[in-house]
């Protein structure tokens, strides 16, 4: 976030109550809520996709199941405050990059995921 004056500052260094400011907790707590849906969801269009790309000829199957990761959810990486969330709940670690949701990815874009369960 830049200021008028062109200093970027970190959230970080603005919020002094991060460890015991109930506003801040509850807010982090419903990012983490919102990320799971978040997850869920491109997990459910993985599959979706791949189940798709099976009934398409050859083709234009092998194509979308080549590009079964493009156009998910955006990741907000420089957001301040989702670096101040990572900081608050993961020590720092992106859940989008844990390796549970990972593995999770990799089973759904070879159709090994469940949808719609």
């Amino acid at each position: 976030m830049a200021m008028a004056d062109n200093t970027i500052y970190d959230l970080l260094d603005e919020v002094n109550c991060a460890d015991s400011c109930e506003a801040v907790t509850a807010l982090c707590e419903l990012i983490d809520e919102l990320l799971k849906d978040i997850q869920h969801l491109e997990l459910e269009c993985i599959s979706t996709r791949y189940l798709l790309s099976r009934h398409m000829d050859e083709e234009q199957g092998s194509l979308l199941r080549s590009d079964i990761l493009e156009n998910l959810g955006r990741r907000h990486y420089d957001s301040p405050a989702y670096q101040l969330f990572k900081e608050l709940l993961y020590d720092g670690g992106d859940p989008m990059e844990f390796r549970d949701y990972l593995v999770k990815v990799q089973k759904a874009c070879k159709g090994e995921w469940p949808c719609w369960h």
